[in-house]
């Protein structure tokens, strides 16, 4: 036999075993998500230091796979799983619900996470008693302008009314000198916003200046009124959210790109896409939608880290549509199967508890 080709039949098992050898860096597409990947994208890549749930699951694995890590930026699930498909990373790892539609174009591990959806409502949605709205409605509208106004108004009000008792030949209402005049007639002002008391023997001009007055109080009551009903009316609606059948006919807040959008859009809800979850929660605190849903975790993680100072939102507890969120590769990955095992150890006691138990106790201890 020919030498050469002897020594290539020789080596040709250690050139094969060369090519399956994994490499000793794997890069790994990673997304914004709390609490799974959190880092500050305003810093170059090579300075960003990425923490959460998923970054700290995935180094527990290479650690077992005794690989290095590169991390591959992306913006959404979306562009994360096409960084993946074409092959451009090893895996993605981050928050992405295990779906059907997506395992037709990347791999799927086994589950690193289950949960399921759940509703954020503004904190004051269950503010229903007509004194607390009330407080909340006429604080809209004590501003400085309208407080100049309304002092403007009184100004004119008095100075008319005493002005005219001045003319009257009948009995006088206030007293003739200025300050005490327009002392009685501020108090006289006051009186006739809210209730007819002008003597009933007063005619002429000074009649006409009290009827005014007194017409321009109940426009003002029945617009207050109307004001706290309509609020209380709102409220109502609002409050009646209690869980997920509850939400056909609202206008509910999801991210465009992620997998809630469609489950709500199944179940009669009025989508409101947004590009960010935090867009989504700046629509709920300012009246745009009556609620949020996501991922359950990240709602909770998030609805802490806005309360720190005041209550602004609340979760509610009722958990559905329950999904996985899994790592993900491309459909030839050759990892597949050894990345799953050491997922599944990770999972496994080791003591009290397991590394991915106490992952959770440190990222999303209200998920306990």
């Amino acid at each position: 036999m020919n030498m050469p080709i002897l020594i290539l039949i020789l080596l040709l098992p250690s050139i094969v075993n060369a090519q399956e050898t994994k490499p000793d860096v794997f890069r790994v597409a990673i997304k914004p998500s709390e609490p799974w990947v959190m880092y500050d994208d305003k810093l170059p890549p090579k300075k960003r230091n990425p923490v959460g749930f998923s970054i700290d699951l995935w180094k527990g694995i290479a650690e077992k796979l005794e690989v290095k890590t590169k991390w591959i930026y992306t913006k959404n699930v979306s562009e994360l799983l096409t960084v993946v498909q074409t092959n451009k990373a090893e895996i993605g790892i981050s928050a992405v619900t295990i779906r059907s539609d997506r395992e037709k174009i990347i791999n799927f591990s086994t589950s690193m996470f289950e949960l399921g959806l759940q509703i954020m409502l503004r904190a004051d949605i269950g503010v229903s008693t007509p004194f607390k709205v009330l407080k909340e409605e006429v604080g809209k509208f004590t501003t400085v302008p309208n407080f100049l106004i309304f002092i403007f108004a009184l100004f004119i009000a008095i100075n008319v009314r005493w002005w005219a008792d001045t003319k009257d030949t009948g009995i006088k209402l206030f007293p003739q000198t200025y300050w005490l005049g327009v002392n009685s007639a501020f108090w006289w002002s006051i009186t006739m916003l809210i209730t007819w008391d002008a003597p009933r023997n007063r005619g002429g001009l000074a009649r006409f200046i009290d009827l005014c007055w007194h017409f321009t109080g109940l426009v003002a009551m029945s617009v207050l009124t109307g004001i706290i009903a309509a609020a209380l009316t709102i409220q109502a609606v609002g409050g009646t959210i209690k869980n997920e059948k509850d939400l056909p006919g609202k206008r509910v807040a999801a991210v465009a790109t992620d997998a809630p959008k469609d489950y709500l859009k199944s179940i009669g809800a009025i989508v409101i896409p947004v590009n960010t979850l935090n867009q989504g929660i700046n629509m709920l605190i300012n009246k745009k939608v009556e609620a949020l849903v996501h991922d359950g975790p990240r709602l909770l993680y998030l609805a802490e880290q806005i309360n720190q100072t005041e209550e602004k939102v609340i979760v509610l507890p009722a958990v559905f549509n329950y999904q996985n969120y899994g790592i993900v590769l491309p459909n030839d990955s050759k990892y597949l199967e050894e990345i799953n095992l050491e997922l599944l150890k990770l999972r496994e006691s080791d003591g009290l508890d397991s590394f991915h138990s106490r992952l959770k106790k440190k990222w999303i201890p209200e998920f306990e």
